[in-house]
C-alpha cells in the first residue's frame, strides 16, 4: 500500500482478482497511518499567475504578461517564467513547455550517458508518470517523467544515467550501479534528493489538490 504523491489517494495492490476484499480491508485498517502520510505531502501548487514553483531547482514566479510570443524564462530576483496569451490556457502552455524542455534536457543526457556506456537507445518518451521518473523497456525504449525539468539539472541528469544503464544491465543488481557510477558518478545524493522532494514535483500543477 502507498500514497498515490499526485492524486493523495491511497493505492493497493494485489496479487490477484480474487484478493481485494482482503486489500481493502487491510487499508481500512490503516486509515491513521494513510492521514499521517497525506499530512506529509506538500500543498498542491497551481500552474497560474503569482504563484512560485521549483524550475531546475530554483523557485520562479509565474507571470502573464501583454507581451507576445511563446513561454519563456526572464532573469530577476526571482526569476520568472512568463507565458503570454490567454489565461484560460495558462496551464496548458506551461506544460507544453516543461515537456518540450525536459525532453531537449534529457535527450542530451541520454546521448551523452549512452556514449559513456557504449549503449544504444531507442526511442525517447516523456510522459507524467505516478511512480517513476524513468524506465527502459527491453527494446531500448527510454521513458521519463517532464517533471524532472523541475528539479536541479544533476538529478535529471542522474535518472537519465540510471535509464541509460538499463540499456545494458536489465535489473538492480551491482553490475547495474557500476554502469550508473561509470557515467554518472556517485549517485547516492542524487537518489536521496528524489525521495526527499519527489513529492514536491508532484504537486506542482495540481491546481490546489494535495498531492498533484
Amino acid at each position: 500500500m502507498r500514497l498515490d504523491p499526485k492524486s493523495g489517494e491511497a493505492v493497493v495492490t494485489a496479487p490477484k482478482d480474487k484478493d481485494f476484499p482482503a486489500a481493502r480491508r487491510f487499508a481500512a485498517e490503516r486509515v491513521s497511518w494513510l492521514e499521517a502520510q497525506a499530512a506529509r505531502l506538500p500543498a498542491g501548487l497551481a500552474l497560474r499567475p503569482g504563484a512560485i514553483i521549483p524550475f531546475r531547482g530554483t523557485d520562479h514566479e509565474l507571470i502573464l504578461s501583454a507581451a507576445t510570443g511563446r513561454t519563456r524564462v526572464l532573469d530577476g530576483t526571482p526569476p520568472q517564467i512568463d507565458s503570454p496569451g490567454s489565461e484560460i490556457t495558462y496551464a496548458d502552455r506551461l506544460i507544453r513547455f516543461f515537456r518540450a524542455e525536459a525532453k531537449r534536457e534529457l535527450q542530451s543526457a541520454v546521448d551523452r550517458h549512452a556514449r559513456n556506456l557504449g549503449a544504444q537507445p531507442n526511442r525517447l518518451t516523456i510522459r507524467d508518470t505516478r511512480s517513476r521518473w524513468g524506465s527502459c523497456s527491453i527494446k531500448g525504449h527510454l521513458n521519463f517523467s517532464w517533471r524532472l525539468v523541475l528539479a536541479p539539472p544533476d538529478i535529471l541528469d542522474y535518472v537519465a544515467a540510471h535509464e541509460v544503464a538499463h540499456l545494458i544491465e536489465m535489473n538492480h543488481s551491482q553490475a547495474f550501479w557500476t554502469q550508473v557510477e561509470k557515467t554518472y558518478g556517485p549517485c547516492r545524493q542524487a537518489r536521496a534528493w528524489l525521495k526527499q522532494h519527489g513529492s514536491l514535483l508532484h504537486s506542482v500543477g495540481s491546481e490546489g489538490l494535495v498531492g498533484g
